[in-house]
């Protein structure tokens, strides 16, 4: 019993555009979003025990806090029947990132121990409430976000397109930024057109935006000089802040753009987090 080992990667979430549609009676927003999940993260590995305990180790380990970890939350959702669990978080990915890093750990452990325990995954409604980016988190194929993040559905992309993402270390709450967003920033629904192919992909987003971006500049300048960084890189086909911020990313036709971005970038943010994905894979 005890030599089973479940590992998975807990991938961060890009928010491709962003639209906040309004605020409800009950303080949390409706969202419009589409959501791809990048081969880059954190890994998780679970194995059996006699009572449910979280290790972190990796880069980013001092900035959690283990006590208030979401992973310990989402575990309550399930009906585990008193059953533990040793829960390892190897965490490389940047904090308070605008890349649903908590929610994609949640999502991932909740699903490694569902089939360790071989326990149902607790119903949308209560994984909402937990972390609006939670039931996103639990499939990596794109997907449109809506609601307050209880909408999902699957969303056709094309094959071969490249992401970097920049990060030099802001930390943003996701509070502070809503809290900045005044309603004359909210932008409409949109059509989704079938984005099947790269250039109606890029000319789609490029008609879209990311609501939180003005908020979050405002508060944290340096945000703006990523996103111009991105833009100045050769080949760079569109670039925005993902989320509520500090990560922004720039989207390539071909791997070798793309790593000669993160090279140039590099130069110019010699600390910074800065990844290079195939962004549906």
């Amino acid at each position: 019993m005890h030599s089973v080992k479940l590992q998975a990667l807990s991938r961060v979430k890009v928010n491709l555009y962003l639209h906040i549609l309004g605020k409800r009676a009950d303080g949390y927003h409706n969202l419009d979003s589409l959501v791809a999940f990048p081969e880059i993260g954190d890994e998780i590995l679970v194995s059996p025990s006699n009572s449910i305990n979280l290790k972190i180790t990796g880069k980013s380990k001092k900035e959690l806090n283990k006590k208030e970890n979401l992973i310990l939350k989402a575990i309550k959702l399930l009906k585990n029947r008193k059953m533990g669990a040793d829960i390892h978080l190897i965490k490389d990915t940047p904090i308070s990132a605008g890349l649903g890093g908590g929610s994609s750990n949640a999502a991932v452990t909740l699903k490694l121990l569902s089939k360790l325990w071989n326990v149902p995954l607790p119903p949308i409604n209560e994984l909402v409430l937990l972390g609006a980016d939670i039931p996103v988190c639990m499939d990596w194929r794109l997907q449109r976000m809506q609601g307050i993040g209880e909408k999902t559905s699957f969303v056709v992309s094309p094959d071969s397109l490249w992401i970097v993402l920049l990060n030099n270390g802001d930390r943003v709450p996701t509070s502070t930024v809503f809290q900045g967003v005044t309603q004359n920033e909210f932008s409409g629904l949109v059509n989704v057109p079938r984005l099947n192919e790269k250039n109606i992909l890029i000319k789609f987003l490029k008609s879209t935006r990311n609501d939180l971006e003005k908020a979050a500049i405002k508060n944290y300048p340096a945000i703006n000089d990523l996103i111009n960084s991105l833009n100045l890189t050769s080949g760079c086909l569109v670039t925005r802040m993902s989320g509520s911020g500090s990560t922004c990313f720039g989207l390539y036709e071909k791997k070798d753009e793309a790593e000669k971005a993160k090279k140039h970038l590099l130069n110019k943010f010699p600390n910074a987090w800065i990844k290079v994905a195939k962004i549906f894979s």
